[in-house]
């Protein structure tokens, strides 16, 4: 019996792996291919690997005005949603993991219900708002669009792992003469460094990823990628232009996770030697 369970997680295991694996494949592989390998005409199967692999595509999509200045819109706004939402967001769910607000309770279930809203009904609202006020064709009303979707997760997440880390750590540094300000900038932002690396992580997805906001704050504008893809597709272009932008959309996403797991890492012990 034991066996079985062994084979069938094996075999779920592989699934798993081929579900995230094969996608990835085939956008490397599209994204590298020459003419001759995803333009058929039915005379016979795109080949497992493109006949002649090239670059061409990427030379061509990052030479591209429009795609550079995307990019460039996309990471921006990314990094500072992320910025001002673990500023918000960590003392905020600091102080309700620590301290007794009265109706605290009510207040997170408050944030929480922030997302109880699809973002297209939300999107209206919001853009003539920031219409009157100037927010809209630039990075910083997208940013504040996104730092509001973010936020309550951001919260959410981290009241777990302020919840988590003793108070002791806090305690001692008191005695040690150390103010509250002080404690939980040096002691308790570095134990707290993983779950707030995870929360960034999310963050920046989100962000990166999102495309009502930015369609509409942005109308008129410089697009962010995700808004630069769809507006790519009415050109009707080839499998191949589509699969490097996919490409090209995906490599921050993992950089910036590998740069952020380090402070996982970190995080970790850095507080309680201190």
């Amino acid at each position: 019996m034991k066996k079985v369970w062994k084979i069938l997680w094996a075999f779920t295991l592989i699934l798993v792996l081929l579900s995230i694996v094969f996608p990835v494949y085939m956008m490397l592989q599209f994204s590298i291919s020459d003419r001759d390998s995803f333009i058929t005409g039915g005379e016979y199967s795109p080949p497992f690997w493109p006949f002649h692999p090239t670059l061409e595509m990427y030379g061509t999509m990052l030479s591209d005005a429009r795609m550079i200045d995307a990019a460039l819109m996309s990471i921006v706004i990314a990094v500072l949603t992320v910025i001002f939402t673990l500023i918000i967001g960590a003392p905020t769910a600091f102080g309700l993991a620590r301290y007794k607000v009265p109706g605290s309770a009510v207040l997170l279930v408050a944030i929480l219900g922030i997302r109880f809203f699809p973002d297209v009904a939300s999107a209206v609202p919001i853009l003539e708002m920031f219409t009157k006020i100037g927010l809209t064709k630039n990075v910083w009303g997208v940013m504040l669009t996104h730092t509001l979707v973010a936020l309550p997760y951001v919260i959410f997440i981290s009241m777990g792992v302020f919840e988590a880390i003793p108070k002791d750590l806090e305690e001692q540094a008191h005695v040690l003469g150390a103010s509250k300000f002080y404690s939980f900038v040096h002691v308790v932002l570095p134990v707290a460094a993983p779950g707030l690396a995870a929360s960034a992580i999310y963050t920046f997805l989100l962000s990166w990823n999102e495309f009502i906001f930015a369609y509409f704050l942005l109308w008129g504008g410089t697009d962010t990628l995700p808004v630069f893809l769809q507006r790519t597709l009415f050109e009707t272009p080839p499998v191949n232009v589509l699969m490097t932008i996919a490409v090209i959309i995906t490599v921050p996403v993992i950089i910036f996770t590998f740069a952020t797991q380090k402070y996982m890492k970190m995080g970790m012990t850095a507080g309680s030697v201190k």
